[in-house]
């Protein structure tokens, strides 16, 4: 690989050391074991195999997410419902589990199906009105995850309430519902390996596909999409129910797993983490499996540093907070139609390119 593709990686490597030396070193200093917390952030992850095991299970849903993201971004959507599909996905699913009648090997696929189905709505709903109404996605796709919040916090009090759980918690998902672990001595269970196949499968789509190069080829320049008479609305809302659908069975994944039983009572975070991680990852499929696990790997051994040490955790969710600053501003100025969007011009532009598509 020559030094000019290689270029992009070992900026972000460099500007992400930078990164975490800024924020970690200042907080070492003020502990009395400076050496001691930087050798436990940077290396304790490593040290035994259920700290490893950690960083794998953790970075299984922002893996999917950021898939997600990265399907929805690639074709110009600038769709923020993945956290929104995450959390109805993951209730929806276990909710399957719960009410349905199913044999023990039909309970955890048809439990995801419905729950990858139900959850996607919420960034489906937002495609839609972008491509019929010219609405921005950015905006009702953000309302609409607070939507999907108190919907699915109504359905887990009225009719998934386990009244002897002692809290707002769902009756326990059945065994046979639940993904097995496929490490022992961690928790590392089947949907790593179905998240690493929806990674390689991504990268198929979007670049050894028509259907995946239509949709690179309209987020890219929708006003040429629409010279050559591609259906920009039909592509958009393809982009994004596959991003919802993958979002959702990401929350799907994450309740079967990991839980035995739907607890949530806030938005979880993992969508906004998979936003991180595929402006992180340039909204490549593959590059996000690395990038899922780099944010695995700072939050457990930021975790390490916390329970050893007397530094707030609060350090590590600063370190995040700058990745996400650099990774978007590098975003914006190399993309001009995030840029539009940024300066408020992106949906004159659209409204404009829009009905030349359908004309053709």
């Amino acid at each position: 690989m020559s030094r000019k593709a290689l270029a992009p990686a070992i900026v972000t490597v460099a500007i992400l050391a930078l990164v975490v030396a800024v924020v970690m070193l200042p907080l070492a200093l003020t502990t009395s074991d400076p050496a001691g917390v930087l050798q436990t952030f940077l290396f304790g992850p490593f040290r035994n195999l259920r700290y490893l095991g950690n960083i794998v299970e953790m970075a299984t849903p922002t893996m999917l997410c950021g898939l997600a993201v990265a399907v929805m971004f690639r074709s110009g959507m600038f769709n923020l419902g993945v956290e929104g599909a995450f959390y109805l996905g993951g209730l929806a699913t276990v909710a399957a589990t719960l009410l349905l009648p199913m044999p023990w090997w039909a309970a955890a696929p048809v439990s995801l199906l419905i729950g990858s189905m139900v959850g996607s709505t919420v960034c489906i709903l937002p495609g839609v009105m972008r491509a019929q109404f010219d609405t921005s996605e950015l905006v009702t796709s953000l309302m609409l995850n607070f939507v999907a919040l108190f919907v699915g916090l109504f359905i887990l009090n009225y009719f998934l309430r386990d009244p002897t759980a002692g809290a707002m918690a769902s009756y326990k998902i059945p065994v046979e519902a639940q993904l097995p672990r496929i490490l022992p001595g961690t928790r590392i269970h089947l949907g790593t390996v179905l998240a690493l196949l929806a990674c390689i499968a991504g990268a198929i789509y979007l670049f050894r596909t028509r259907s995946g190069f239509d949709a690179r080829l309209v987020g890219s320049n929708s006003a040429f999409a629409a010279h050559l008479g591609l259906p920009i609305r039909l592509v958009m809302m393809r982009s994004a129910a596959i991003g919802g659908l993958i979002a959702a069975a990401a929350g799907g994944i994450e309740m079967l797993g990991l839980y035995t039983r739907f607890s949530w009572q806030t938005l979880p975070g993992t969508g906004w983490v998979g936003v991180t991680v595929a402006i992180l990852a340039r909204d490549n499929p593959i590059l996000i499996i690395p990038s899922a696990l780099f944010f695995a790997y700072l939050q457990v051994g930021g975790d390490l540093v916390g329970r050893n040490f007397d530094v707030p955790i609060e350090g590590v969710g600063l370190i995040n907070a700058l990745v996400l600053l650099i990774a978007t501003a590098a975003a914006i100025i190399r993309n001009p139609k995030l840029l539009q969007l940024v300066s408020g011009d992106n949906s004159a532009t659209m409204s404009k390119n829009l009905p030349k598509a359908e004309a053709h």
